[in-house]
């Protein structure tokens, strides 16, 4: 949590009697963000086991596993880039308090998948189903690259290879929807839908994106979407299909050395005497945690499940901690489901 922010707002103590209780999130899925490819579609222990759809997200998470899983909290409470600057050093995850300011996964500089758009008229869509936080919604931001930025493999993305100002920025208020033509808010499937129009350019370019909550929390979450940009048409883009997934999914080239080895796939899941770090201390992720009652193990007809940020995880048959792939799909350990975050 950025300190200064909030105590020269005045907010510090507001935040901490609302947080426990007040918690949304979200991330983009349309046109898919890196925590959408990378999260919540390739799980960590998906690409340890070589089942990964998108398996060059092992290089994404080969320096945190654990924080893979936490796809939807990239989060800080603050009002965002609009009021605060291009203060922070990582731009994906603009320092997200989830990780201590530090980088999360989807800051690191590998071939993500990519989204084919065209320049003009694109709609934007929020998965914001933790929760969901319709009714305090305050606005949406987005911003670009520079016309002639060149996407580098291994060269991390700076606030200078941005432009200046959100080439769309929409404030929302729930309590009068019809006022604002551009956003739709589909609460039937916990989206909230975003018209936009994209600049002109064409090439790999990278739109850093926020959604933001209205006082006193000013939860604002984070992420960065890679898109190919044609140039010309006002079309939308379009969620990856079996049909359309070359247009999102890296070259087979650089697939061979994003799967590891037998041999190196330890890297990937953490071991059982490191699972224990896969749950933050309390200290810091406590403001972003569901209440007991959301977070508790629950029992979906004969098989016990874990809300993870709105995720149904089955809860591991083989180990308490941590988390692990079991009849092929991903589990979490009853103790990290149960400890706070």
């Amino acid at each position: 949590m950025n300190k200064n922010v909030i105590q020269k707002s005045g907010l510090g103590a507001m935040l901490l009697m609302f947080s426990a209780v007040t918690f949304g999130h979200g991330f983009v899925d349309s046109p898919g963000a890196r925590n959408y490819f990378c999260g919540k579609v390739t799980k960590p222990d998906e690409v340890a086991n070589g089942v990964a759809k998108y398996p060059v997200c092992g290089d994404a998470f080969a320096s945190d596993p654990n924080g893979g899983y936490s796809y939807m909290s990239v989060l800080n409470h603050h009002q965002g880039r609009k009021v605060l600057g291009p203060v922070t050093k990582n731009v994906c995850g603009f320092d997200s308090e989830t990780w201590k300011g530090g980088k999360t996964p989807w800051d690191n500089s590998i071939n993500w998948p990519v989204n084919n758009i065209n320049s003009g008229t694109l709609t934007f869509s929020w998965d914001i189903s933790n929760g969901p936080h319709f009714d305090d919604t305050s606005d949406f931001r987005y911003w670009i690259t520079k016309p002639g930025f060149v996407y580098q493999v291994g060269k991390e993305l700076t606030w200078a290879d941005f432009e200046d100002q959100p080439f769309c920025d929409l404030p929302y208020n729930d309590d009068n929807p019809g006022a604002y033509p551009n956003v739709r808010a589909d609460k039937a499937s916990a989206h909230i839908h975003t018209t936009c129009t994209v600049p002109s350019r064409t090439g790999r370019h990278v739109i850093y994106a926020e959604w933001g909550r209205e006082p006193p929390t000013y939860e604002r979450f984070h992420g960065c979407i890679d898109v190919q940009i044609g140039g010309g048409g006002n079309t939308s883009s379009t969620p990856a299909t079996s049909s359309s997934r070359s247009s999102v999914v890296p070259g087979s080239s650089s697939r061979s050395s994003v799967v590891p080895g037998s041999s190196s796939r330890s890297s990937v899941v953490p071991s059982s005497s490191s699972r224990s770090s896969v749950v933050p201390s309390s200290s810091s992720r406590s403001s972003v945690a569901p209440s007991s009652s959301s977070r508790a193990a629950s029992s979906v007809g004969n098989t016990a499940s874990c809300n993870w940020y709105g995720w149904q995880v089955p809860i591991c048959k083989n180990q308490t901690t941590g988390w692990g792939n079991e009849n092929s799909q991903t589990c979490v350990g009853q103790v990290t489901c149960d400890a706070p975050r």
